[in-house]
């Protein structure tokens, strides 16, 4: 029923550019085929346009791709729901319902404004990318080591800052495939994600585009050397009133240029928000035997990595923080703290509107869309969030029998 409501009532615009784009690009791989996309001077890595490809079939014409592009939305909403189950799943306990966790899935997620905002009405894609991590850290979770590598491969050919989830998959897979090691897992776990990593780049190798597709792939770092590109982070702390997007990155601060800064911030803070489960791994190798790690530590660190890569960084978009709230939203309703979900979505909302204006609000110089305030209600998010990380304790261990034989 949500998703006839979202198929009827879909606004047949978005924002202009990014709409432009996927137009522009689905007539592309309609006229030259998938393999040729990179001639095409886009800058979206290869599985995004796999579902241009198949959104350009479903359509059929070059005509009916122009006319019904914001149709490619829902596609981007299957996501959102596949996404949502996985929600349910990681929060199902024993003593909830299906019913129950499905109604909080629906309300507190499918529902969120800034959810919908992302998807619906600004047209993007970022739940694709969303959707790809979040199962990936599901499965590393439960401990189902390839399925956790096939998505995340996904994830990294969808849109390349997924790789900040590396460190994250790492630490929760290694104690187990320390444990489980053979020479058959081995192949498996190496063979099989290389050899799905071969097939989805195989038609750029038949149309020999390879060289094009690696070019997008170096070059989709550092391709805006400015301060910020609409994201209302930390240097609309440091830097208050300042145009960020006419500011290089490259300028200097102390002898060090703000990109430096953003990168030495960013590499600091999520070393922090990594410890709980650095010594969890630790404890694992070390002593030889398994611990159990709560979900809220684990869940906590997938919602502060994006948001800490998103705040402190330069070069930033308004929408780089958006997989911080499946897992943000995850948490609190597991533990049944919306405060801290409530601000940090709040945050995203006034962003992504602040640089959009679809709502046409009278003034959009108000208090709330101050981007000094945005940046300090995503401030008090992290803060609360490590805060609360912090003050979780591992469990203690739960088997006593060595999981290295």
């Amino acid at each position: 029923m949500l998703f006839t409501f979202c198929f009827m009532t879909v606004p047949h615009d978005g924002h202009a550019w990014d709409m432009n784009c996927w137009r522009v690009w689905a007539d592309y791989i309609f006229i030259n085929g998938l393999g040729n996309i990179y001639n095409s001077g886009t800058d979206y890595l290869p599985l995004f346009h796999y579902i241009l490809k198949a959104f350009g079939n479903i359509q059929g014409s070059i005509k009916s791709i122009d006319d019904n592009i914001y149709y490619l939305k829902l596609i981007t909403l299957i996501f959102d729901f596949i996404l949502g189950f996985f929600i349910a799943l990681t929060i199902k306990k024993k003593e909830n319902t299906w019913d129950n966790v499905l109604l909080n899935t629906i309300l507190f997620y499918l529902l969120n404004l800034p959810i919908l905002y992302n998807t619906i009405i600004w047209g993007q894609v970022d739940a694709i990318l969303t959707c790809f991590i979040f199962i990936s850290c599901y499965f590393a979770f439960k401990k189902r080591i390839l399925l956790s590598l096939i998505f995340i491969i996904f994830a990294i050919n969808f849109k390349l800052q997924a790789i900040i989830f590396l460190p994250i998959i790492g630490l929760m897979i290694l104690p187990v495939i320390v444990s489980t090691f053979s020479t058959k897992n081995l192949a498996k776990w190496v063979l099989l994600p290389l050899l799905l990593q071969l097939l989805i780049i195989l038609p750029f190798i038949i149309a020999k585009t390879t060289d094009n597709l690696w070019y997008t792939v170096t070059n989709s770092v550092g391709k805006y050397p400015q301060v910020s590109m609409n994201a209302y982070n930390i240097w609309d702390l440091f830097l208050p009133g300042k145009d960020l997007r006419a500011m290089t990155d490259r300028d200097l601060f102390m002898k060090m240029s703000f990109n430096h800064w953003g990168l030495l911030m960013f590499f600091i803070s999520s070393g922090i928000a990594l410890f709980p489960l650095t010594k969890y791994v630790y404890l694992s190798l070390v002593r030889n035997r398994e611990w159990d790690i709560p979900l809220e530590i684990f869940l906590i660190t997938c919602t502060l990595i994006p948001l800490l890569f998103f705040y402190f960084n330069t070069q930033m978009h308004e929408r780089y923080s958006h997989p911080t709230f499946a897992f943000l939203i995850t948490y609190a309703l597991y533990k049944k703290r919306p405060i801290v979900a409530a601000i940090g979505c709040l945050a995203y909302f006034l962003n992504l509107e602040g640089v959009l204006h679809y709502l046409q609000l009278y003034n959009y110089k108000t208090l709330v869309f101050n981007r000094t305030f945005i940046s300090s209600l995503f401030l008090l998010t992290i803060i609360l969030l490590t805060i609360n990380l912090f003050n979780l304790k591992l469990k203690k261990e739960v088997k006593t029998t060595p999981i290295i034989k």
